[in-house]
């Protein structure tokens, strides 16, 4: 089955690539700038090779349908983002690649006989966590979003949802919070890997809105959730909070310091002001979901994944049951 991921050479797209290439599937990795570096550092010289690598541009429909139609693609995952801040910075670039790119995808779709398209959203759609009166926000809760990436998110849902209603297209959009693990760099909410990368290698870190209790999302969870959406037969609704383990970020700070006890971390008072805690009842009713790797699993992979590229050994310690 021939797979084309947008956002192919990316943070969370590469570890899809890597997990389709893993159970058998044909991948091709579209990208506006193609780069193998994370590739490269997380798979295997042999499974980065079974990657087709296309350079593309998700706002030019001409050549979207050229790479789907081509490959005999059966599938998309649609992870080609323009994120915060950058969409604040760039409104108009923001809605050519968020929203047109994700038009072009469902459009693609619909004329060239995808069976699936799984694509991200994100918690961001809902904005301040005091607009809500419960805890964790319900999957079908009102959008208010704060930031040009979440009102283009925001409407990707309605586009998605219009293009299943009007012409039957099958999609799944899964509304990620906060997605870290091994190679991440950018974003809005990379600042969680201050917390982990700087007292890794031994330097200190100032870890901005200490206050918050965040949804720790770890990347290889994203990818085995997203390939699982993919071969899903229809769902009822079609686009789902997600959550995995609801924790604070001092808890986490605390974690890093069972390893390194004099690891020099500093909180900076506040929070992000998003509503991290979603209700995932719709998800877990419609494809179900149960997430492997913990808070510490995942801070403890990824910080001796930073270890590694600079030849310090290896931390070792119990992780929860």
């Amino acid at each position: 089955m021939a797979y084309l991921v947008t956002g192919g050479t990316g943070f969370i797209g590469s570890y899809i690539c890597r997990a389709l290439v893993r159970s058998g599937e044909k991948v091709i990795a579209h990208d506006y700038s193609p780069t193998r570096a994370i590739m490269g550092k997380i798979m295997t010289q042999e499974e980065e090779k079974e990657v087709t690598v296309l350079q593309g541009d998700v706002s030019d429909f001409l050549q979207l349908a050229r790479a789907v139609k081509e490959n005999r693609v059966e599938r998309i995952i649609h992870m080609a983002s323009l994120l915060h801040p950058d969409s604040n910075l760039n409104p108009p670039l923001a809605e050519r690649v968020n929203n047109l790119g994700l038009v072009n995808v469902l459009e693609c779709s619909g004329l060239l006989e995808v069976k699936k398209v799984v694509w991200a959203s994100s918690v961001v759609v809902f904005g301040s966590p005091e607009l809500y009166s419960e805890e964790y926000i319900p999957n079908d809760a009102p959008h208010a979003p704060s930031s040009v990436y979440g009102a283009c998110k925001s409407h990707c849902e309605f586009l998605a949802n219009h293009y299943h209603q009007t012409w039957g297209i099958e999609h799944i959009g899964l509304r990620f919070t906060i997605v870290y693990g091994p190679g991440r760099t950018r974003g809005a909410t990379s600042f969680v890997h201050k917390l982990m990368i700087e007292p890794a290698l031994g330097k200190p870190t100032v870890v901005p809105y200490g206050d918050d209790v965040i949804d720790w999302q770890y990347v290889e969870d994203i990818a085995s959730l997203v390939i699982k959406c993919s071969k899903i037969g229809p769902t009822k609704i079609h686009i789902f909070n997600t959550k995995f383990d609801v924790r604070s970020i001092r808890e986490a700070g605390s974690y890093v310091k069972t390893f390194i006890p004099d690891a020099d971390i500093t909180f900076e008072p506040g929070t992000f002001s998003i509503a991290w805690k979603l209700d995932d009842t719709s998800l877990q009713d419609e494809i179900g979901f149960t997430p492997e790797y913990p808070m510490e699993q995942g801070i403890l992979a990824t910080m001796n994944f930073v270890r590694a590229k600079a030849g310090l050994p290896e931390l070792t310690g119990r992780l929860p049951a």
